[in-house]
């Protein structure tokens, strides 16, 4: 299989487990099979552009995200996985997170 089919696979992969999604949920959110799912995260299937859409839908995320390897410039995975807990509520939750961020944070710093 092809490097950029096993890439995708990986980010694939990466993105679930950062949002902590069964294979069989994020599967269901992309209207695809867990089976179909499982050989894409392995690199064994080529998927569509179809396929593509549909899965960075379900994560939220670009589709070319999905593409390209993270380098040492990307958001570690504690930045990626708050933002995405964030972006994922509504309005007023987002600011009750960040206010309850925001005095954690200055707590935090306080007692250092």
């Amino acid at each position: 299989m092809s490097d950029i089919y096993t890439l995708i696979g990986r980010r694939v992969r990466e993105e679930r487990q950062l949002r902590g999604l069964s294979i069989e949920k994020l599967a269901e959110l992309a209207e695809i099979t867990p089976s179909f799912l499982g050989t894409i995260e392995r690199g064994e299937k080529k998927l569509s552009v179809l396929s593509l859409d549909k899965l960075s839908k379900a994560l939220q995320i670009q589709p070319n995200e999905l593409m390209i390897a993270p380098n040492k410039k990307s958001a570690p995975a504690w930045d990626r996985k708050i933002l995405y807990l964030l972006n994922s509520q509504p309005e007023k939750a987002k600011e009750l997170m960040f206010k309850t961020l925001d005095c954690l944070a200055k707590n935090i710093q306080l007692s250092k």
